[in-house]
C-alpha cells in the first residue's frame, strides 16, 4: 500500500517545509535509501539531505540503519519513510485544526466584533468598550463588523477538513494490466483483400 501523494505533500510541507517534499517523494515506498543517492538524485549536498531527514526524524516519519563503508571507514545512513506514521500524523494534525476552527466558528457566531476603518485592528465587544470604541492605534471610531464572510470561510475550511478525514488516503498499488496472448497472424495483402494464413 502506498500513501497518496497529495497527503504526503500536504503533511510534509506543513511540518518539515516545502523543500523536503521532493526528498520524501524520492524515498516513499522504498526501503533503506542511501543519503548519498538521495543527494545525488536531488542535486544537493549530503549535509542538506541530512538536515531535511532530521526534520522528518523529529516527527518519527523516517527510520534509518547505518553501515560502515569498508573502503572509506565512515558510516553511511540508509533511510526509510514510514507512510503509516505520516498518515497518522496527518489525521492528528487535521483533527487538531478542526477543533480550533470549530472554536473560532463558535466565537464568530456568538460574538460581536468591531474593526478600524483603516484596518489597524479587530476587537471583540468587551475590548472595544474598554477603548471607548476607538482604535487604540490610530484613534478612528470603530465600526461593527459584518462577519458573515468570515463565518462562511471558516465553515468552508471545516467542510474541506472533514472531507479529507473521511476520504481514504491509502491507495492500493496500481496493478499492471495483464498482457493478452494473441496468436500471431500472418496476412498476405493482395490488392484490397486480406487473407489470413
Amino acid at each position: 500500500m502506498s500513501l497518496d501523494s497529495e497527503i504526503v505533500r500536504e503533511i510534509i510541507a506543513e511540518i518539515a517545509g516545502k523543500d523536503v517534499i521532493d526528498l520524501v517523494e524520492l524515498i516513499k515506498g522504498k526501503e533503506h535509501v542511501s543519503e548519498f543517492k538521495i543527494a545525488e538524485k536531488l542535486n544537493i549536498t549530503v549535509n542538506q539531505v541530512r538536515n531535511m531527514l532530521y526534520r522528518l526524524y523529529s516527527y518519527n516519519l523516517v527510520t534509518f540503519i547505518r553501515k560502515k563503508d569498508k573502503r572509506k571507514g565512515w558510516y553511511i545512513y540508509y533511510w526509510t519513510f514510514d507512510e503509516r506514521k505520516a498518515y497518522d500524523l496527518f489525521i492528528k494534525i487535521k483533527k487538531e485544526k478542526l477543533r480550533i476552527l470549530q472554536e473560532r466558528l463558535e466565537a464568530e457566531k456568538t460574538g460581536t466584533y468591531f474593526t478600524c476603518p483603516n484596518e489597524c485592528i479587530r476587537l471583540n465587544l468587551e475590548i472595544a468598550m474598554e477603548h471607548d470604541f476607538k482604535c487604540p492605534d490610530c484613534g478612528q471610531i470603530l465600526k461593527q463588523e459584518d462577519n458573515d464572510k468570515r463565518i462562511k470561510s471558516i465553515e468552508k475550511e471545516i467542510n474541506e477538513i472533514n472531507e479529507k478525514l473521511t476520504k481514504p488516503y491509502v491507495e492500493s498499488p496500481k496493478r499492471k494490466p495483464r498482457e493478452k496472448k494473441v496468436a500471431k497472424e500472418k496476412t498476405i495483402k493482395s490488392s484490397s483483400i486480406k487473407i489470413k494464413v
